[in-house]
């Protein structure tokens, strides 16, 4: 795995504070990034050590605290819920273009809001994914031997590779690897013959098309989302 998110990304997963796509996508790249998961424990071991430092400069009194932990107990003996069994969670599958594809857990409960594939010329498909934010969510599938026509992006397009591999300009891309990309990257995304790649792609602004027809999406500077 030679692809990773950088420190800004983990840092924002470790404290809560990404949107629930990215949080997703580090989630499943740091299952198998020893790497990127000691990070994310160091930035966890800090927020933990803030938080503690802040609740020891705050007075609370022990009438406060009593009632805190009273009420705290009294949501979980009302909770209907067995924990006799621990919670397991599944990978998710998906189903495109004939191919069936296990994609880990992390990613599943995207998987559940995906919508109809669209294709484009048989060759790249897409699913966009409902989710409540301001990032626009897919999966994207590359079948063997296609290019993606060159383009930027207006914000910024992160990537996770959930299937097989692709290759631009800047080098080659494979299950795992975690790829963030902006306006400073020019880049026309390919297969080669024999490997098709499946993606989770999320994107924070439409991508703008560089060279070739394709440039006509780019009609009143809106671009286009895939």
């Amino acid at each position: 795995m030679s692809h990773h998110p950088n420190s800004e990304l983990l840092k924002l997963y470790a404290t809560g504070e990404i949107d629930s796509a990215h949080g997703a996508a580090i989630a499943s790249h740091i299952e198998s990034c020893s790497e990127c998961r000691a990070e994310v424990m160091k930035f966890e071991a800090e927020a933990g050590e803030a938080m503690m430092s802040l609740s020891s400069k705050e007075e609370k009194s022990s009438k406060d605290l009593e009632l805190v932990f009273s009420n705290m107990l009294d949501d979980i003996m009302t909770l209907d819920a067995d924990y006799s069994k621990p919670k397991v969670r599944k990978p998710g599958r998906v189903q495109v273009d004939g191919k069936e594809f296990i994609v880990p857990a992390t990613i599943a409960p995207l998987v559940e809001r995906m919508s109809e594939w669209r294709s484009y010329g048989g060759k790249v498909f897409t699913s966009t994914i409902d989710v409540d934010e301001e990032c626009r969510v897919s999966l994207l599938y590359i079948n063997q031997g296609v290019q993606v026509p060159q383009h930027t992006h207006k914000g910024f397009e992160s990537t996770l590779v959930l299937h097989g591999s692709f290759k631009d300009e800047n080098g080659e891309y494979h299950v795992g690897d975690f790829i963030r990309e902006d306006g400073e990257t020019k880049h026309a995304p390919q297969t080669v013959e024999g490997q098709d790649c499946l993606c989770l792609s999320i994107l924070t602004e439409p991508m703008i098309f560089t060279q070739g027809v394709a440039r006509v999406f780019n009609m009143f500077g809106k671009g286009m989302y895939p």
